[in-house]
């Protein structure tokens, strides 16, 4: 029988080996994944619901602004000089509105209100919202340019040069919340034009993100991933449209006017590295995409990080890709590299988007501003993910408000413009970073329980083939010692 122990060691070390494979790399995964994908479904009740409801991470808004130090230089056709300042943070409150499922539990649709308040412990020291700076005279440009391009340049010059006659190229002195979210007095405006004013200048009032605070930016209607989990967060309809072709904003039945990706929230599950991140951004007016750059550790949590390409704001000319987010009528006209018209959605305003700083943008927009030059780090969009879940670890939007100048004659406050320019006005950072909280409730929901199993069955593994190595040595060792007695 002493012959029968080195086999039975060895087939238990075999047995354990083999239940150890199906259970460490086969059964409990499957248990796991099956759990995550309990997890990251939108169901009224749970968890996952609870904090999409109301976001419990922190995020802030950063603005920097760039005030024109040489505004009469500017006025009398000399270039500007900025002045960047900020962060000037505000932070956000999010929460889901107007909820309801439709299709069942596969869809849901809301509305997300935000409300921002001014954060004077996370701005700059010296950052207050009445702060005053010179900026380009946006709302003066945008009535007059509208005119000029869709009426005739005719009547453009008549309201500038009558009318508004009292305006500048140069706005001076303006407030820095009410350039963002109060906005500055337009009455003049208001008074002379009336109701051929777009909806921006309601009030009386003009701001870049004047009636946002607070409001909802229009109706989602999102998969709860109950259906299908790889449809988690994908926006289905967007103000009851599936695609953009009814608003106008990009030609129509092409890539640029479908909706695309989440809104940016919430991503689904089991992220891989050679996926391509698609958001939608009513900001943008579009869907970005995030392509992977590098794995990243935050609290640690080991997460995978997306990053805006290059290609996404490349010249059309050179990428055709991008020739439908280009409404003008010859190839020519479009803009260059690192920069997007939005006037689309905009009512026709010269509004143009762009990269903080125009990073990986043309180098003529960058030379005309004078601006530093950008900052990879600091100046790039970024989406961290924990790839199991597809939680959010940390995420940074950036991008930065620019209006085009067009030389345009017969208007006496353009007089002396006469170089095309990119101007920017400023730029912003939306941040949303986990905090600890939130991370220690992921490390302990899942990736603890990961960090267990996974340990286990490499130890059980390691245990096992020292079982079957055990029992080989004494089956050798018995070989050996019996042909000695022989």
């Amino acid at each position: 029988m002493h012959w029968l122990v080195g086999p039975i060691v060895g087939g238990v070390g075999v047995v354990v080996l083999i239940i150890t494979v199906v259970l460490g790399w086969v059964v409990v995964p499957n248990i796991i994944d099956d759990r995550i994908i309990e997890e990251v479904r939108l169901v009224p009740g749970t968890d996952t619901w609870e904090k999409w409801e109301e976001i419990p991470v922190p995020i802030n808004l950063n603005f920097y602004t760039y005030s024109i130090t040489n505004p009469d230089d500017v006025e009398r056709g000399s270039r500007p000089i900025f002045e960047e300042k900020g962060p000037y943070s505000y932070r956000e409150e999010r929460k889901k509105v107007n909820v309801s499922l439709v299709d069942g539990d596969d869809v849901v649709r809301y509305e997300q209100t935000i409300t921002y308040f001014f954060n004077r412990s996370t701005s700059c020291p010296t950052c207050f919202e009445d702060d005053k700076i010179n900026i380009i005279n946006v709302a003066f440009l945008s009535v007059i340019m509208v005119v000029h391009d869709e009426v005739s340049p005719w009547l453009a010059a008549f309201i500038a040069n009558g009318a508004l006659g009292t305006e500048t190229f140069v706005r001076r002195d303006v407030r820095v919340g009410d350039l963002t979210f109060e906005g500055f007095d337009t009455r003049l405006y208001s008074e002379t034009l009336g109701p051929l004013l777009p909806e921006e200048f309601s009030g009386g009032r003009f701001g870049l993100y004047k009636g946002t605070n607070g409001s909802a930016d229009g109706v989602y209607e999102i998969y709860t991933g109950v259906g299908k989990t790889a449809d988690f967060g994908r926006v289905k309809t967007y103000e009851g449209l599936e695609t953009l072709d009814e608003l106008g904003w990009w030609q129509n039945g092409t890539f640029c006017s479908k909706i695309n990706g989440t809104d940016g929230s919430l991503f689904p599950p089991f992220v891989e590295k050679s996926w391509v991140m698609y958001v939608f951004s009513t900001d943008l007016c579009r869907s970005l995409y995030l392509t992977f750059e590098k794995e990243v550790e935050h609290r640690g949590i080991k997460g995978y990080r997306f990053v805006a390409p290059k290609k996404m704001l490349e010249n059309p000319r050179t990428n055709p890709d991008n020739q439908c987010f280009c409404m003008e009528e010859y190839l020519e006209d479009c803009p260059h590299s690192g920069v997007i018209h939005i006037k689309g959605c905009k009512g026709g305003a010269p509004i143009m988007m762009s990269t903080p700083h125009f990073l990986d943008g043309d180098e003529r927009y960058l030379n005309a501003s004078q601006l530093s030059k950008p900052v990879k780090e600091k100046h790039e969009t970024v989406i961290d993910v924990e790839p199991n879940s597809g939680l959010t670890l940390r995420a940074n939007k950036r991008i930065q408000v620019n209006v085009e100048v067009i030389p345009v004659g017969g208007i006496d406050a353009l007089e002396h413009i006469k170089e095309y320019m990119v101007f920017p006005l400023i730029w912003a950072d939306e941040e949303a970073i986990l905090d600890e909280v939130n991370a220690d409730d992921l490390k302990g929901r899942l990736l603890t329980p990961l960090k267990i199993v996974n340990i286990g069955k490499w130890t059980v593994l390691g245990v096992s083939v020292a079982i079957i190595a055990l029992g080989a040595a004494i089956f050798v060792i018995q070989r050996r010692n019996a042909r000695e007695t022989v």
